[in-house]
């Protein structure tokens, strides 16, 4: 995992931190797959001693690489750069290679979290969480995440560790002396 310290404030720890299930990019891996093995059938059925087959192999190699690119590696980048971030005082999602856009929500102000994970999700171990906040924005989904049900009692505990550490000072400081 990327280290995720420039993320935190200093008042708050690092509680978990996840990506997208590595079987998002099976698909993508299947599409690279095809298409090189494409490029190499053209290659070998393309006549030599042509005048053309030199132009030819640079357009093959060329459009497998810019089919590459875009099916694979743009998708790639995308499943790199978005992390899911639980910690001490707030959900948060990056994500982003390029562009990047980020999204936190407090754990005080959650309201609901709940899960959907289909059959070969719930095989697969993966699925979506939806936080709902009382905010503006209210909804925050976590799509395609490695073990949802454990990342929902995670942030839980973490609500009531931060219930429990924001009431505590509370009763401290309002107690008579």
């Amino acid at each position: 995992m990327p280290s995720v310290d420039r993320y935190l404030t200093d008042d708050e720890e690092l509680i978990y931190v996840t990506r997208q299930h590595w079987t998002q990019l099976v698909g993508e891996f299947v599409v690279l797959c095809v298409t090189w093995a494409a490029a190499g059938a053209l290659l070998w059925v393309l006549p030599s001693g042509k005048s053309w087959t030199n132009a030819a192999t640079y357009v093959v190699l060329g459009v497998a690489a810019l089919v590459s690119l875009w099916f694979w590696l743009i998708p790639l980048m995308k499943w790199r750069g978005t992390l899911y971030i639980l910690t001490t005082k707030r959900v948060h999602m990056r994500v982003g290679f390029v562009n990047k856009t980020g999204r936190s929500i407090p754990l005080a102000r959650i309201n609901d979290i709940s899960f959907a994970a289909s059959l070969w999700e719930r095989i697969i171990r993966c699925g979506t969480l939806k936080i709902e906040s009382a905010s503006e924005q209210g909804l925050l989904t976590l799509k395609h995440i490695p073990d949802p049900e454990g990342l929902k009692r995670t942030i839980y505990e973490a609500m009531d560790g931060d219930q429990e550490h924001h009431y505590g000072a509370e009763e401290r400081t309002s107690r008579p002396r």
